[in-house]
C-alpha cells in the first residue's frame, strides 16, 4: 500500500460540565460527544524520508506546529520509522471552533500511519499516543459516541441509541480560545456549584434523542462575551433548531432539527449573514476507524 485516505469527523458535545481545575493546568470534566459527517479528508501517501505536510481549505499552519504534523513524528519516532510520509489535508471544519478538527486530523494520521506502514501498534497503543497530543484527540479514535472524563482523555463508550440524525452546525467565523474559555471558568467554579452528572443519565437509559439534556457550562462565559456566537444560537432557536448549543468553548453552535428542509432552510440564513454553516448527520460509525482497520 502506497497512499490511504481517510475522512477525519467533526464532533459535537452534546453535554458539557466544567469540574474543577487539575493540579496540572487542565481542568476535570464530563463531556458526551458524538461525530457528524462534516469531515476534512487526509491522504498519507509514503516517501522516502521526512514528513511533508500540504493543507488546503481552511487557513492553518502547515508546519511542525500542526497537530497532524506532530502526530506523524510522534507515531513515526515512538516506532523507530526510518520511511517518510506526505500528509494532504484538505479542511472543510471550521478552526478554532470547537468541533475538534485538529484533533480529529492528528487521530487519523496516527491510525493511517499505523495502516499504511504495518506497525501493528494496537487501539490501546494509539489511544496512549493520542492522550500525549491532546485531550480531545483519544476520542476520534474511538467509535465516535462516548462519555469523556478526567481532561477528556479518559472514554467510556456509549451504545449508540440513535443515527444519521439532522443536525445543523454554524460558525460565525470568529475563532474563540480554548484556552481563554477554561480561564475564565476557572474563576467560576466555586460560583456554579454543580449539576447533576451525566452519568445518572446514561445509566438510566435516559439519553433519548432530541438531547433535551443537552448542556454546555462554557456556554455561561463565552457567550456573554462573544456576541457573534450568542446571535447565531439566537438564530437557530428562531429557526427550529431544539435544542441549539455551543460545542466544546466555542464559536461553533449546532442545532437539532426534525428534518433536511428546515436544516437547509437554516444553513442558508446562516451563509446569507456570512457565517459558515453546514447540514449534517450523526454518525453511527467513525470513518477513520473504518479506514484503517
Amino acid at each position: 500500500m502506497d497512499d490511504l485516505q481517510i475522512s477525519s469527523p467533526a464532533k459535537i458535545n452534546l453535554f458539557l460540565e466544567v469540574i474543577a481545575r487539575r493540579p496540572d493546568g487542565y481542568h476535570e470534566i464530563e463531556s458526551v460527544m458524538q461525530i457528524v459527517d462534516l469531515c476534512d479528508h487526509v491522504r498519507l501517501s509514503r516517501r522516502a524520508r521526512g514528513i511533508e505536510l500540504c493543507v488546503s481549505g481552511e487557513e492553518v499552519i502547515a508546519g511542525p506546529e500542526n497537530l497532524a504534523y506532530r502526530a506523524a513524528a510522534l507515531v513515526m519516532e515512538s516506532a523507530g520509522l526510518r520511511a517518510g510520509v506526505r500528509i494532504d489535508l484538505e479542511k472543510r471544519i471550521p478552526v478554532s471552533g470547537g468541533l475538534g478538527g485538529g484533533s480529529s486530523n492528528a487521530a487519523a494520521v496516527l491510525a493511517g500511519i499505523n495502516r499504511l506502514f504495518g506497525l501493528r501498534y494496537s487501539g490501546e497503543d494509539l489511544q496512549g499516543l493520542a492522550a500525549r497530543l491532546g485531550s480531545d484527540v483519544p476520542f476520534f479514535l474511538s467509535d465516535g459516541l462516548a462519555l469523556a472524563t478526567g481532561r477528556g482523555e479518559v472514554l467510556s463508550p456509549i451504545r449508540p441509541l440513535w443515527a444519521h440524525e439532522w443536525v445543523v452546525i454554524a460558525n460565525p467565523r470568529v475563532p474563540v480560545s480554548t484556552a481563554w474559555a477554561y480561564r475564565e471558568a476557572s474563576s467560576k467554579l466555586t460560583e456554579w456549584g454543580r449539576r447533576a452528572s451525566i452519568q445518572a443519565l446514561i445509566e438510566s437509559g435516559s439519553l433519548a434523542w432530541p438531547p433535551v439534556w443537552a448542556f454546555n457550562r462554557l456556554e455561561a462565559v463565552v457567550l456573554p462575551h462573544r456576541p457573534e456566537v450568542r446571535a447565531l444560537k439566537d438564530l437557530l432557536e428562531a429557526g427550529g433548531g431544539a435544542p441549539a448549543l455551543m460545542s466544546g468553548s466555542g464559536g461553533s453552535v449546532f442545532a437539532v432539527v426534525p428534518d433536511a428542509a428546515t436544516g437547509e432552510a437554516l444553513a442558508t440564513q446562516v451563509r446569507a449573514g456570512g457565517g459558515f454553516a453546514a447540514l449534517v448527520t450523526t454518525l453511527p460509525k467513525n470513518p477513520i476507524l473504518a479506514a484503517t482497520e
